[in-house]
């Protein structure tokens, strides 16, 4: 009501409570779950049905490296990092016939959390200015780029995305441990990859086994 609409959502907070696995407690891992996944989920949800109502909006999420990779001593953190970006997805395709945006950055900058693990030069070089211009981007009206996930820091910006290897099949009525484990180097062969987008791509290679009727 004060400020008359709300046409960007950026979900920036976090906190650390780093421990390796083993050690973490549930208090450990509740408060990391809360902070940066409950926060943006109920966040988001709040401003989403205005968004809905008028046609626009923009959502950036912010993952991590250690979300996208894992990393000692943070599987708390880790995981709340990689669920924001599966939300992320989602928003981006409930919201994309609406003309709402969203998409994830795994930024490496500066901040008060950033500066218990890091040196001062570190510090320095990796100056929050080097991400917010990307940020200001996804939030731009003439930006169409959504469901997408971006590293940035210090200089230096890329996408990724998703890879799949062409798989092997197996007759579903029945394989053994034994059929995977010769098969293996061709389940892992990356020589000609598929980049999937959607879970209708996980269906449509599911139904290319030629061991299956056309039921599926």
């Amino acid at each position: 009501d004060h400020f008359g609409q709300v046409d960007i959502v950026i979900n920036n907070a976090g906190i650390l409570r780093d421990k390796s696995f083993h050690k973490m407690s549930d208090d450990d891992w509740d408060l990391v779950y809360q902070v940066h996944l409950q926060g943006a989920f109920k966040v988001s949800r709040a401003a989403f049905p205005y968004m809905r109502d008028q046609a626009y909006g923009r959502f950036v999420m912010t993952t991590s490296a250690a979300g996208i990779y894992g990393n000692f001593g943070q599987a708390n953190y880790s995981a709340a990092k990689l669920a924001l970006h599966g939300l992320s997805q989602t928003i981006a395709i409930e919201g994309r016939s609406k003309n709402i945006n969203s998409n994830t950055i795994g930024p490496v900058a500066a901040s008060r959390m950033m500066g218990t693990v890091m040196t001062d030069d570190a510090m320095e070089l990796l100056k929050p200015e080097c991400v917010s211009p990307l940020v200001a981007w996804l939030s731009h009206e003439t930006c169409n780029a959504t469901g997408e996930l971006f590293e940035v820091g210090a200089g230096w910006m890329s996408q990724l995305r998703w890879q799949r290897s062409q798989g092997a099949y197996f007759d579903p009525k029945g394989f053994s441990i034994d059929d995977v484990a010769n098969a293996w180097d061709i389940v892992k062969d990356f020589s000609d990859p598929i980049y999937p987008s959607s879970i209708g791509l996980t269906f449509k290679a599911i139904q290319g086994n030629p061991h299956l009727n056309d039921d599926i």
